[in-house]
């Protein structure tokens, strides 16, 4: 079931990736520019915009193809925005790794509303709930989704990540120590508690991935808390994201690898 999920305001641009500079900014070139133009310095290059906090760990290398976006808003520092990156070589069918972190919470959304068309298949876990609401306030913690059912009587509340790596075949979050996402884990875990439902939902930006697990080799101690919310009843699902240059599109849902989701 292909479904384009998000498009873009415009098609995407290829370019080069030179390196990362600092933490939110990615220096780029043309994408006819060669890897021995690149290595030599004889390039004239730009800078583009990422929202990806993350470490992004072995996907920052010289050379390879990314996706970029034209900023909507025209006053904006930098015109670009770092969308995508090629995991393939350049004579392959491009793989391309969405790295937008503000796609997950488009993609819940957007298939919120798409999801009774296709008979619930794209959010299974969303029937009977007729109203999503984004960031919602919840105590101290505010977590990216809240879905109501009609007489608003039940709720499901719903925290996104994006995932980016994948190892073995498995896709894995996160890719660096998040304490931030451990927290997460307790709210949605306490919510649990108090007779909400609550759900993890992983948005993989590739297509190569199988199953879904959590990163125990990069934070130990985020993978025994997904663990546990997971036995507390905390839902989790892992969807995989399409990324191509006209759009995002529906890949279907991983499995939960076996050995760290039981019963």
């Amino acid at each position: 079931m292909r479904i384009k999920v998000l498009s873009f305001q415009e098609e995407l641009f290829e370019a080069k990736l030179i390196q990362r500079e600092r933490r939110f900014f990615i220096e780029f070139a043309d994408e006819k520019t060669s890897l021995e133009q690149i290595t030599a310095g004889r390039y004239e290059s730009g800078f583009a915009h990422t929202n990806n906090t993350g470490s992004m760990l072995g996907l920052i290398r010289k050379g390879r193809s990314i996706l970029l976006s034209h900023a909507r808003n025209p006053a904006r520092k930098l015109a670009y925005t770092l969308e995508a990156i090629n995991l393939n070589k350049e004579n392959e069918k491009p793989l391309w790794l969405g790295v937008n972190t503000s796609v997950p919470n488009r993609f819940l959304q957007k298939l919120f509303e798409l999801n009774p068309s296709y008979d619930y298949a794209l959010l299974p876990f969303a029937r009977g709930f007729r109203q999503i609401k984004m960031e919602v306030k919840n105590g101290e913690s505010r977590l990216d989704a809240c879905l109501f059912s009609e007489n608003q009587t039940e709720k499901l509340w719903v925290e996104c990540k994006n995932v980016s790596m994948v190892e073995y075949d498995a896709a894995a979050f996160p890719d660096a120590v998040s304490e931030r996402g451990r927290k997460h884990l307790d709210t949605l875990m306490r919510l649990k508690a108090q007779g909400d439902r609550a759900l993890m939902f992983y948005v993989v930006q590739r297509t190569d991935a199988s199953c879904f697990m959590p990163a125990d080799f990069i934070d130990g101690a985020y993978a025994e808390k997904l663990q546990k919310a997971y036995a507390c009843g905390v839902e989790v699902y892992a969807v995989a994201a399409d990324v191509q240059k006209d759009g995002i599109y529906f890949g279907g849902y991983l499995k939960l690898a076996p050995c760290y989701f039981k019963g």
